[in-house]
């Protein structure tokens, strides 16, 4: 074990933490949005919308999510040129790596989103209607806070595989934690070095989402659903 490589290197890793996070706060943003929407239309059986929502969230979990960030670096410039003529090889590689990280998350996050919703009872909602509210009003005031309590713990689940999946966009060429622990490694061959480094930061990262996601969980217990304790 080099510790003198461990000792040098450690310090540009840490670097690329920012990058890393930067995926993962965009695409889980926008993958959770997206889910919520895509939960929504499902449960609420849209004609046609639910179909396509259905379709989808069946593809993209049957695609492991390194073809998906190379359809969307190497395919989706391709098919925004033919359809618009709009050159988008300026972007950087990041973005095309959050779509495919967003798009993945959107779909898994879809049927925790659904299964959370399920779970409050559709009397709550009726009542809201009863004494005046709107279904927006009754949504966000009393089925998304009890369907959230439930939803948590599985979407810190896949906050944290967000996390580790933003290793992969080393392929299309970002230069996140892994794919710097790799070039920093490659010249001396210092790659056991190299993982013991990443394996570490990614430990740490992990851990204070985990505390994180747990204090949000514990404050959100109140508004848990009776049917679901």
């Amino acid at each position: 074990m080099n510790f003198t490589f461990i000792k040098e290197a450690l310090p540009q890793v840490l670097t690329a933490i920012p990058v890393t996070l930067e995926m993962a706060l965009l695409a889980t943003l926008a993958g959770w949005i997206l889910g919520i929407l895509i939960a929504v239309a499902r449960r609420n059986k849209i004609p046609v919308v639910s179909q396509i929502c259905a379709v989808f969230v069946s593809f993209i979990r049957g695609v492991p999510m390194v073809i998906l960030l190379y359809v969307a670096y190497y395919a989706l410039p391709m098919m925004i040129y033919s359809a618009t003529g709009v050159d988008t090889t300026s972007i950087p590689a990041i973005w095309y790596a959050i779509v495919a990280l967003s798009l993945d998350q959107a779909a898994y996050s879809s049927e925790v989103f659904r299964a959370a919703l399920d779970s409050v009872n559709r009397g709550q909602l009726e009542a809201a209607w009863s004494v005046g509210m709107t279904t927006c009003q009754a949504m966000r005031r009393i089925v998304f806070p009890q369907a959230l309590a439930v939803a948590l713990p599985n979407l810190s689940g896949l906050f944290v595989g967000i996390i580790k999946g933003t290793s992969l966009a080393y392929y299309v060429g970002v230069y996140e934690i892994t794919a710097t622990a790799n070039l920093l490694a490659n010249p001396g061959l210092n790659f056991i070095e190299a993982y013991v480094i990443t394996t570490v930061i990614y430990e740490l990262i992990s851990f204070i989402c985990n505390r994180l996601f747990h204090t949000a969980e514990t404050r959100l217990n109140r508004f848990r659903p009776k049917t679901a304790a």
